[in-house]
């Protein structure tokens, strides 16, 4: 392990590992967290001793905050290796996994954040702790990575309008209740909750956590890749849109660079003005 790693793995027991996201105070996911993702999914695929993996965040008050905005068009391994040409592959290569992928979500996880943990077979969130949102209308752009996709699945449609088009945060408890995690943990339990459960599920027998898996996403549905990357596409378009002036004045208001604008991003949003807008427009 490093500590300069995007994301460490720490292999608890063959049966057992945990991934935590380490990119600094705010957790932005940029192209070292892509790469460094799609090698931890080959290892998973590889390696059949594996039975659970825990994705956890090294920075106490952000999950991950959002994707990196100012670098999402990067491509680190070559053309078409970028996030938005590539996401759709790999977070349908999580939800396929023969391993169970849970989220252990303490604090912020917004935007890509948000989608990352809806990707994951099952959530778990600190109740005082964990911050839920989907920014994307807020800030000017479609929202990609799994908002249309997943979310949709994961609370019904109405509550997934509410969520996409309010642009607000959402607490641990209300993402409970509408279905967003599987359950809000007191803080003071997260870490052991997550633990025991992990270690229980990495005790039993691999080919039938293999089956359920797949027998209840045969029943369920799941969506497909080519789903998921006409929302990437559509996402990509978005931010040439006369909208996308709303995030060039988020930009202007911290974004990526403040601290409280990140802590305080739902409530931020809804003071951008016509004024703030002008500068952007012709």
């Amino acid at each position: 392990m490093s500590s300069n790693e995007a994301i460490i793995v720490n292999k608890i027991t063959p049966a057992y590992w945990r991934a935590t996201f380490n990119n600094g105070t705010l957790n932005l996911f940029g192209p070292e967290g892509h790469v460094a993702l799609k090698k931890l999914i080959d290892d998973l695929e590889a390696d059949k001793s594996v039975r659970v993996i825990v994705f956890d965040s090294s920075s106490p008050d952000f999950f991950i905050a959002h994707a990196d905005i100012l670098r999402v068009g990067e491509e680190p391994q070559g053309p078409g290796t970028g996030f938005v040409a590539t996401w759709a592959s790999l977070a349908v290569r999580i939800a396929s996994l023969p391993v169970l992928s849970i989220a252990a979500i303490r604090g912020y996880a917004r935007g890509f954040g948000a989608d990352f943990s809806s990707a994951c077979d099952l959530r778990f969130a600190s109740r005082e702790k964990a911050v839920f949102c989907q920014p994307e209308v807020g800030a000017g752009i479609i929202p990609g990575g799994g908002a249309f996709e997943i979310l949709p699945r994961r609370v019904g449609r109405a509550r997934a309008l509410e969520i996409l088009l309010s642009s607000d945060d959402y607490d641990a408890t209300t993402a409970e209740l509408y279905g967003w995690i599987n359950r809000a943990v007191p803080d003071a339990e997260f870490e052991d909750f997550v633990d025991k459960f992990a270690r229980r599920i990495a005790s039993f027998d691999a080919q039938l956590l293999i089956e359920t898996k797949r027998v209840v996403d045969s029943r369920w549905g799941m969506p497909s890749q080519v789903d998921f990357a006409a929302g990437m596409a559509l996402f990509g378009e978005s931010t040439k849109w006369p909208s996308a002036a709303r995030m060039k004045a988020l930009f202007d208001k911290g974004l990526q660079s403040d601290e409280q604008v990140e802590r305080n991003l739902g409530a931020v949003i809804g003071t951008v003005t016509e004024e703030d807008l002008s500068k952007y427009r012709e």
